[in-house]
């Protein structure tokens, strides 16, 4: 029996985001339910900017049957306030999570967030298409409220061909004109895509395997390509970010990938704003990247110590990181770092280190964040053993806010360093140069100047 669902992308504190990338999670879900016969409606927040009472009339006027909410744990403080207005509105209607905060607290997002009736588990595609045809029987993947259960664990959509093309006309890449991931963009509008789900790495800070495993599964190439064509001839699409968290660890798919794009000849540039790891590159795969369309080549480093490195388990030294910056630079590519301050254990000398590095390494941008500690991550469990967080105690949680600085810094020493970061980095006349060129970007001056004033003056955005 085909229901009217309504999925609902959060709405970001002050307003339109300063970040603006489709949903691409909700896509995906969309997609699943549309080929089952379902009447999907996407309410995106995010960017429309409504809260309160015009949020409540978009989000009714699709008359749902359910409502999905996917969110970041950075998302939920928001959400507190707004549940609350969308429940008095909607009674009777089943309210269901999923997404990062979802997979990495599971029953949790109950007391978080009260309004909640289900909460599902890692990638929630087949769990969220088995709970609309098997209501009240949780399956795997799924948490319900008022029905007890041992635990369940997150569910993973093993075959990746299985899935539809996400439902791009929920979310015409054109509206979204502002800043990307990663920041850095040359042609509007672009398209977010997804070509592989997993990480097998284990660093400490991170808890993406709570969400997409450990186990790199990949898209069919020719449906990751029918993707493509879809954006550019339909939605005129100029540029696709690839927002795998892993697109160069099978070397020989992400070169089949850039061969097709040679191949094409479709005219369009490419990106991976999520970041690569440096050691998965080579100078034939990024001679293969040059000629696909790749103009910049984004990187998690983390920190310019090779103490802290070693610590979060990152697998890698400051030497090693150098040598791939300067095997980038000779294959004419520039370099977009990111970095964490603030990792459990640091000193402010190896924050020091890390702004040295970024400074010293040649990369054409960085961006600095502090450190999260993210519900499902080693380093994020540990500390909020000690920090128990839940409902509006999140609104701390986010990075230009500095909420988690190891002892003895304080936030307001983070937040110090964090800014020094930045501007030490930025006033010099090419990187200045550079930031001023994303100005005459349709969209993007305003949160250019928003996300400097979050990061230089501790607001969040």
């Amino acid at each position: 029996m085909s229901k009217r669902v309504c999925l609902l992308y959060p709405p970001r504190p002050g307003g339109r985001g300063t970040n603006l990338v489709p949903p691409v999670g909700l896509l995906y879900l969309a997609a699943v339910l549309e080929e089952e016969g379902h009447r999907v409606d996407l309410v995106d927040g995010a960017l429309s900017g409504h809260t309160g009472p015009d949020l409540v009339r978009e989000i009714t006027s699709c008359e749902p049957e359910v409502l999905m909410v996917s969110a970041f744990t950075s998302d939920v403080h928001m959400l507190s306030s707004q549940l609350p207005l969308i429940r008095r509105a909607l009674p009777d209607v089943p309210f269901w999570l999923g997404g990062p905060h979802a997979s990495c607290v599971g029953r949790g997002a109950f007391q978080d967030l009260p309004e909640l009736d289900a909460v599902f588990l890692g990638e929630a595609e087949e769990s969220v298409s088995e709970a609309m045809r098997f209501p009240g029987e949780p399956p795997p993947g799924v948490l319900y409220r008022d029905v007890p259960s041992e635990g369940s664990s997150a569910r993973m959509v093993e075959d990746l061909a299985r899935l539809p093309i996400p439902a791009w006309h929920l979310a015409p890449p054109e509206a979204y004109r502002g800043l990307p991931n990663g920041v850095v963009i040359r042609r509007m509008p672009y398209a977010p895509i997804i070509t592989t789900r997993g990480c097998p790495y284990r660093c400490t800070f991170c808890a993406g395997f709570r969400i997409t495993g450990r186990r790199i599964r990949h898209r069919p190439m020719e449906q990751v390509w029918r993707e493509i064509e879809i954006l550019a001839g339909d939605y005129g699409v100029r540029e696709i970010h690839i927002e795998d968290d892993n697109f160069t660890f099978d070397a020989e798919y992400a070169r089949e990938f850039c061969r097709e794009a040679v191949r094409r000849d479709l005219g369009l540039l490419f990106s991976t704003p999520n970041g690569i790891r440096l050691d998965t590159l080579d100078g034939s795969l990024l001679e293969l990247m040059k000629r696909a369309g790749w103009y910049i080549i984004h990187c998690g480093i983390e920190s310019g110590s090779d103490r802290v490195l070693e610590r979060v388990r990152k697998a890698t030294t400051t030497s090693k990181i150098r040598d791939s910056i300067r095997l980038i630079h000779r294959h004419g590519l520039p370099v977009a770092g990111y970095f964490i301050l603030g990792l459990p254990g640091e000193t402010v000398e190896d924050m020091e280190k890390t702004v040295d590095f970024a400074v010293s390494s040649g990369i054409e941008w960085a961006h600095f964040a502090s450190f999260l500690p993210i519900p499902g991550s080693e380093d994020g469990d540990e500390w909020l053993a000690d920090h128990p967080l839940s409902g509006d105690g999140w609104s701390m949680f986010h990075n230009t806010a500095c909420p988690a600085p190891p002892e003895p810094v304080t936030r307001q020493e983070l937040k110090k360093l964090q800014r020094r970061a930045f501007l030490r980095f930025y006033l010099r006349p090419g990187p200045l140069a550079r930031l001023a060129g994303l100005l005459f970007k349709p969209g993007v001056a305003p949160r250019v100047f928003r996300r400097a004033l979050a990061y230089l003056g501790g607001s969040q955005s």
